[in-house]
Order: structure tokens, then sequence, then C-alpha cells
């Protein structure tokens, strides 16, 4: 940064700067240094970049305070990176509450499946009913809300099109939002989500399709990041989620699958086969396969609020991860079957409930760990020099209240890319 230019922005006199960069930590407690809490921090922003962290006396006799800067006093305050949700479906039209609420009072999956405007069909019915603008809409709204929790970069997935143009409709909308939204933005092709209805009984027809016709078109318009298969039983087989996956490295879209979510499929194994990039919800994965997993570099995501939202007791065998050595990540999986929450700090909550995480492994994996899984570390997760001004404020005194503070949105200020999305 130029000396003679003040910064944009500052906040100063933070009770408790968590960083996730170990060299700044000044907490004593062994438990908090992996945070890199700082006392006192601030943080100055120029440019939409972070140009200087540390103490508050320290940042604030080192950059140059303008009458334009916009100064935030957050005594009495927690600050952090901004979330990151390493895996949405943001792009959707219709809700599916009914099933929702029939899966509360203990109906039979296969019932439900059998009632009208339920399951994943419901919803690519309405999505390629819906209009561009239709759709670009309703996605505003739910970017609204993950925004209003914290979130600051997100991965968003297609995979309600399920044909060639209908992806591109999708994945248009996230190339658009990218370009005029303050939020940074991943996206994905899951064309390997379901067999779409028109190619019942003929799978390897669609398996075709999408690697012969989808996943060239979208790479060539270079519309996505990653490229996704559900393998699971009724889904996709491990042998076509390979050939989908290794046909997309192939177009230079890296990576993803969705493993072991209601069976154990060996997706974890085909994850490490593959080296996909993450390997996400891992439920019923096997002791072999994540260690696989580790031993390939794969990132875990565990995405508690879907057992939550099925009314299921089983939720990614965390400890199990952990003893391993295994790097994970969180995150909501917004969708509008099985996760309608926009809300990473309720995920850090039911991380801590119900998978046991430590509330520090739990942060970590909402940042750092996540922004890994979706290939963005090198810009956000941390609050460091150089890396985008991507920070919440927390109306909270200590860390330890995010996840006991349930339902509550203390998120006071999100900032984007140095600017401010919400509160001020």
């Amino acid at each position: 940064m130029d000396a003679s230019q003040s910064v944009d922005l500052l906040i100063y006199n933070i009770k408790e700067l968590l960083t996730l960069v170990d060299g700044y930590t000044t907490s004593a407690k062994d438990n908090e240094k992996k945070l890199g809490i700082i006392e006192d921090g601030a943080v100055a922003i120029k440019n939409g970049r972070i140009v200087k962290v540390g103490k508050s006396d320290e940042v604030t006799s080192s950059v140059k305070i303008g009458k334009n800067t916009y100064q935030i006093d957050a005594s009495k305050k927690v600050v952090l990176p901004g979330f990151v949700d390493p895996h949405t479906h943001l792009v959707f039209a219709g809700t599916r509450e009914k099933e929702f609420l029939l899966r509360q009072q203990g109906v039979p999956e296969s019932k439900i499946m059998k009632e009208e405007n339920t399951g994943i069909i419901s919803t690519v019915r309405w999505t390629r009913k819906a209009t561009y603008e239709e759709l670009l809409e309703e996605t505003k709204k739910h970017l609204t809300s993950i925004a209003d929790w914290g979130t600051t970069t997100v991965e968003v997935k297609s995979g309600y099109g399920l044909n060639l143009e209908e992806e591109i409709k999708m994945l248009k909308i996230v190339k658009d939002l990218k370009e005029h939204t303050l939020i940074n933005f991943k996206s994905t092709l899951l064309a390997a989500h379901i067999i779409p209805p028109e190619y019942n009984m003929r799978d390897e027809k669609y398996v075709d399709l999408v690697v012969e016709d989808i996943i060239p078109i979208i790479a060539k318009n270079d519309l996505a990041n990653f490229n996704d298969v559900w393998c699971e039983k009724g889904k996709f087989t491990r042998e076509q989620a390979k050939r989908i996956l290794h046909v997309g490295k192939k177009f230079g879209l890296k990576p993803k699958i969705h493993a072991d979510e209601l069976s154990n499929c060996g997706g974890a194994e085909v994850a490490a086969e593959v080296s996909t990039i993450s390997a996400d919800h891992l439920i019923y994965a096997s002791e072999e396969g994540l260690k696989k997993m580790k031993e390939a570099g794969v990132i875990g995501v565990l995405l508690p609020t879907v057992s939550f939202s099925l009314g299921k007791e089983d939720y990614a065998p965390y400890s199990k991860m952990k003893e391993i050595g295994l790097t994970v990540a969180l995150g909501t999986d917004f969708n509008p079957g099985t996760s309608f929450c926009p809300s990473m700090p309720f995920v850090i909550t039911l991380a801590v409930t119900k998978l046991k995480m430590s509330v520090e492994d739990a942060i970590i994996a909402s940042t750092i760990n996540a922004a890994k899984a979706i290939d963005m570390d090198k810009e956000v997760g941390t609050i460091e020099e150089g890396k985008r001004a991507n920070i919440n404020i927390l109306s909270i005194h200590h860390y330890e209240e995010i996840p006991y503070r349930i339902a509550e949105n203390y998120v006071e200020t999100v900032i984007s890319n140095g600017e401010i999305v919400k509160g001020g």
C-alpha cells in the first residue's frame, strides 16, 4: 500500500480478533492458539484487501487514517473471517415443505416420494419451468439470506436442470451473480445429480450425454470451476462416477463428489482414487475410505443440517476423521429438500452438538478449511495481509458463544471484498 494513501476501512478495539493465523496469536490458552486470536486487535483495509493486522495501537500507528476512512469500534465484540460455505444448491425454483413435515411425522420415505411435489424431480420440474429472470430473482433472495448470516464466499451447484439447456441456465445465473454482487463465488456443474425421468432405465445414455455434451460445453464456456457427481445406490455407480469425474478433469473442471450420504457405497474410495478436491456428506463412509482420502489429500465436507432436517440419528463420524487426521470442512448444503438452511452459525452449533467437534475445530472448518475445499484458501478464510477483506463482526463477547446462541443472528456487520454488505 502507498504510505501516502489513507486506508478505506479500519476496525479497531476488537475484543477478540480471530485471524485463523497462528503467527498472530497473542492468547495464552493452548486451545485458542490455532484460532490466531489477537486481543484488542485491529484490521486495516484498502482497495478491498487487508493491509494491516495486529494490536490496535500497532495498526492505528502504522497506517494513515484520513477523513474518508470509515472506522468501526469493535469494543466488546468478536471479529473473524467471513464464513465460507463450500456446498450449496442455491439456484432452484419451488419449495418442498410438505415432505419435510411428513418426515418429522415419521412417514416412510417410500410413501413420501409418492406424494405430489416431493423429491428432487419436483424441484427439477419447477426449475426447468422457471424463466431465467424468475430464477435469478429467487437466487438473489437466497444469497441475501446467507450473507445476512455472515457467509461471504459460497460454492453453488447446478443439478436441477439435468439437460444441457437447463444446466447452462443455472450456471449462467451463478456467473451473472459473480459479476454483479460483492459475495465471492465458485460454481460447480452437478449434471450428475440424479438420472432425469426422461432417461428412466437408460442411465448409461444419460451418462453419455453428461460426458459427451454437457461437460465439454460447460467447460468451453467457462461456466463452472468444479464437476460433481452423486455416487450412491440408485444415483450413479462408482464406475459411472469415475468416468464423469475423469472426463471433467480432462476439460479442466476440478472434481468433487457427493459420497456415502445414504449408505456406504464406496464414495470415499472413489474420491481418493480420482483425487477429488473434496468428498461431501460421508455419513456412512468406511474407515478405510477415509484413510485413503487422507492419503490422497481429499477434504471431507460435512453437512450436519441434512441429518438434522431428515430427522436422522446418524451423523458423519467426525471423531474417526479427526483420529485419522482428515482435513474437515463444514457447509450448509442449502437446498429446497433436505436443508433449507442459510446459516453457517447454526451449522457450527450442529457440529458442536451432533458431531461433537470442539468450537475451535468448527470455526476452522467453517472458514479456512471450507476455503480449501473450494480452492479459495489463498484468497479467503483467514484475516491476514494481502487477502480479500472478508470479515464478520459479531455482537458477542467470546467466540464460544457462537454455537451457544442457538438460532440468534449475532452477526452484526458483514464485510465482503472490503465493502460493507450488512450493518456498519
